[in-house]
């Protein structure tokens, strides 16, 4: 599919909010000047084909730092699930510890995680996307985000350029 007809499958759904909504929360908490660096060092994908249920997916350089994806087995009404790497030292520094980070958020998961390209300083946050869009604007969340961000980006640029949704990075950023 092309990138608009993508964008407009998207666009009609039901899950085109849950999908704008983290994507713009983890933009503007965690890639400083986003504006300037889309495309090049991070791509936003739009329903790619790669994973069933996958709505989206941020990726840096070769490593997909958010997914939001439909919980399977697809159903009408299915939630909407996402995930982020985090720098782990980073949150857990910040929280005084994994377990505290639990407590005050309990509906999220807080997992250690192994995704290429990410390093070895990463942990992987994820439950509903509603939750994990909240949880941006958590200062110590912010700061593990931006961290992670700012190390995968300085490794060079996203390798997957072509499959950037220019349409839906512009909600993303506050565009459209």
């Amino acid at each position: 599919m092309t990138m608009h007809r993508k964008y407009d499958r998207l666009a009609a759904g039901e899950f085109f909010a849950p999908v704008v909504e983290v994507a713009t929360a983890y933009v503007a908490a965690a890639i400083p000047d986003a504006a300037a660096t889309e495309g090049e060092y991070w791509a936003l994908s739009c329903l790619p084909g790669t994973t069933p249920g996958r709505l989206s997916a941020l990726t840096m350089r070769a490593t997909d730092i958010v997914v939001i994806y439909q919980v399977l087995p697809k159903t009408p009404g299915s939630p909407v699930d996402a995930l982020m790497i985090v720098e782990r030292s980073t949150l857990e520094s910040g929280f005084d510890g994994r377990e505290q980070a639990r407590q005050r958020y309990p509906h999220l998961h807080f997992v250690d995680s192994e995704y290429y390209g990410a390093g070895e300083d990463q942990m992987m946050v994820r439950g509903p996307a509603d939750e994990v869009a909240a949880v941006l604007r958590d200062p110590v969340v912010t700061e593990a985000a931006q961290a992670l961000a700012q190390r995968v980006m300085g490794s060079g640029r996203v390798l997957f350029a072509r499959g950037h949704n220019r349409l839906l990075a512009d909600h993303a950023l506050g565009r459209a």
